[in-house]
């Protein structure tokens, strides 16, 4: 793997790591699995969003994911923030 890629894949680790702590720490009383699932997962993809808009590690720096097929660039047509724009999209308990 070349560096780029090396320091991609610490980095969702990293938050992995980080969101696993902080709902290990988290004293929010769930109903149920799912909702703390729900909680879980919503942290872990933020913040993946906000690492490809360019937050969060200064080596990996903004990323464009890009749809082989068409060339059409997934922060293209307006520019937009992927971790503004999630929120609309996933579950948050």
């Amino acid at each position: 793997m070349n560096s780029f890629q090396c320091d991609f894949l610490k980095a969702i680790k990293d938050i992995q790591e980080t969101c696993v702590d902080i709902a290990m720490c988290n004293n929010t009383e769930y109903n149920s699995k799912e909702e703390a699932l729900y909680s879980v997962t919503y942290d872990v993809i933020y913040r993946i969003m906000e690492l490809l808009d360019g937050y969060g590690d200064d080596k990996v720096g903004r990323i464009d994911i890009v749809k082989s097929s068409t060339g059409e660039s997934l922060k293209e047509n307006p520019n937009i923030e992927l971790h503004d724009k999630i929120v609309e999209y996933i579950k948050e308990l």
